[in-house]
């Protein structure tokens, strides 16, 4: 997508020393929520941990299509012949350079040296990794990524232990965000590869459930407890029917359930309990109505466990391709239905992952799903949790977006489940929202403006989008914003503005500078008042680092 995305409180000079004081704070102010996710592709860096990471200009040749084609052609990256080796933490320690890096994730070693090149983020950022355990700094910045897949051909091998404190020989360069809490090992047959021992903790209670059935369904009732929960945080992804994993958000934990049920089924609904309680219940339609089922279904692996939501693995459905609309010469819509009976709403200001295999590597992106902006048309923001609608733009030089571009009615696409960690609660405060998108940079905003504009009549917040395009034929939804104008009574309003305009046009030209802004922006709220302003940016990484800086 090559998107960034921040929502932030963005500071504007002035020539007050006090209003300059004021966006310093607003910048930093913990108030600040994250849209999309921190540390997504879709996000843009300010240059701190906390922030994202800083994307570099890499020089022609080193691009994702370029590294494909490396491994392609050199198969042994890692230099060790094709053989898999047993590295202990110190030989690991040894090798942390940048004419000599290796590094660990999830207890296999890597040698990165000949990827360092090719590193978004640049060399220093991959450095901080040579030598020691990546894992944890890698989930925070790369989750989406599928390392084992990105770094097949520089597989060394696998950490062993060569003492017992080998634990804290590969951590010892690391500091902060850099020390794992995962494992460093993976089980094999071999003595001489164990577990990192775990601290004693307190025992967590797993939430309990049980099931009844109709002539026609089949229900679970999970007793979350957990009092906040909503027909989004419950994602159900049904294989063949039959093969069902549930998970169940609940804050910073996921209680999960895999089971082969003992029938197929062809439809499942969610409805949480409206007596606050937390119970929730997850219907499955009977394929065959009438038969009684002797049970459940099998439990499978993961069983009824409760997770770390920041250490889940990511779970992906092969949903299908069942209408696709022009939007632009270059952007379509594309509408995917879920595999039979699975079900996911998807939450304003959350993204997904879709992914293909391409040159024996899995390649990913992450897209934010839209919806109507037809105030005649009823639309869910969060989706009918059984379809999800992306806006897509295909670039013929691109990784990924050529084969979506490609795809015929009916074909297979994956994607992932939704990530992301906006409050949507954050909304209730609001009371002026400015938007500033480059290109496609516009969708994670389109789910917001229909909730601010179109679901809350009543509302009185405002909202304001500043959206830059370079020529006309580039303009995304110009007639339904326009329209979205005029049904709002002024409570939204939209600032085109072109950097290539034709001689025909007679709206704004140019780019979104600091001039503009100065002007299109509101004067900062006092600290008191923070809460009531909420700017969100999103486009492609030079445009978002124009806004920041």
């Amino acid at each position: 997508m090559g998107n960034a995305c921040v929502n932030s409180q963005l500071p504007i000079n002035t020539s007050s020393n006090d209003n300059q004081q004021q966006h310093k704070e607003m910048a930093t102010s913990k108030s600040t929520q994250a849209f999309p996710m921190a540390n997504s592709p879709q996000r843009s860096s300010t240059g701190s941990a906390s922030n994202g990471r800083k994307k570099v200009d890499l020089g022609k040749g080193y691009g994702l299509l370029d590294w494909i084609m490396l491994g392609s052609k050199h198969p042994d990256l890692a230099g060790t012949g094709g053989v898999l080796r047993k590295v202990t933490a110190d030989e690991l320690a040894r090798h942390n350079s940048e004419s000599d890096a290796w590094t660990c994730i999830r207890g296999k070693v890597y040698n990165i040296t000949p990827y360092c090149k090719f590193h978004p983020g640049g060399v220093d950022e991959l450095l901080k990794g040579a030598g020691c355990d990546g894992t944890e700094l890698f989930d925070e910045i790369h989750r989406w990524v599928n390392v084992e897949s990105m770094l097949a051909k520089c597989l060394v091998g696998y950490i062993v232990a060569d003492t017992l404190d080998v634990t804290e020989k590969i951590r010892k360069k690391s500091t902060g965000s850099m020390a794992s809490k995962s494992s460093l090992f993976v089980p094999t047959q071999s003595n001489e590869i164990f577990a990192v021992p775990q601290s004693k903790q307190k025992a967590v209670t797993i939430p309990r459930y049980d099931w009844y059935q109709s002539e026609k369904s089949v229900t679970i009732v999970i007793y979350s407890k957990y009092k906040e929960v909503m027909e989004a945080d419950v994602i159900v992804r049904v294989n063949n029917k039959k093969d069902t994993l549930v998970r169940v958000v609940m804050g910073d934990k996921i209680l999960q359930l895999c089971l082969d049920l003992s029938e197929e089924i062809t439809e499942t609904e969610v409805k949480i309990s409206p007596e606050g309680n937390g119970n929730i219940e997850i219907i499955f339609v009977k394929h065959e109505i009438g038969k009684t089922w002797s049970s459940l279904g099998k439990e499978l692996p993961g069983h009824h466990k409760l997770l770390q939501k920041n250490e889940r693995g990511t779970t992906y459905f092969d949903c299908k391709l069942i209408s696709k609309t022009f939007v632009t010469y270059d952007t379509w819509i594309f509408d995917v239905a879920l595999p039979q009976g699975s079900f996911m709403r998807i939450p304003a200001g959350h993204h997904l992952i879709i992914q293909t295999e391409i040159s024996d590597m899995e390649i990913g992106r992450n897209y934010t799903p839209v919806v109507s902006l037809d105030p005649n048309e009823a639309a869910n923001i969060e989706g009918n949790g059984r379809n999800v609608t992306f806006m897509i733009k295909i670039y013929n030089d691109g990784a990924l977006t050529p084969f979506i571009g490609s795809l015929k009615i009916g074909e297979t696409l994956k994607i992932s489940e939704y990530l992301g960690n906006f409050k949507f609660s954050r909304l209730k405060l609001v009371e002026e929202v400015i938007m500033i998108a480059g290109g496609t940079g516009f969708t994670p905003m389109v789910k917001l403006i229909r909730h601010l504009i179109i679901d809350q009549p009543e509302s009185k917040c405002r909202v304001k989008l500043l959206f830059g395009n370079k020529t006309e034929k580039d303009m995304l939804w110009k007639d339904p914003l326009d329209n979205l104008v005029r049904y709002s009574s002024d409570r939204f309003q939209v600032y085109h503005t072109l950097s290539a305009a034709s001689q025909d046009w007679k709206g704004n030209k140019g780019r979104i500078t600091k001039e503009v802004l100065q002007k299109q922006l509101p004067s900062p709220p006092g600290i008191a008042e923070l809460d009531k302003l909420l700017i969100c940016i999103c486009g492609p990484t030079p445009f978002t680092k124009g806004m920041e800086t």
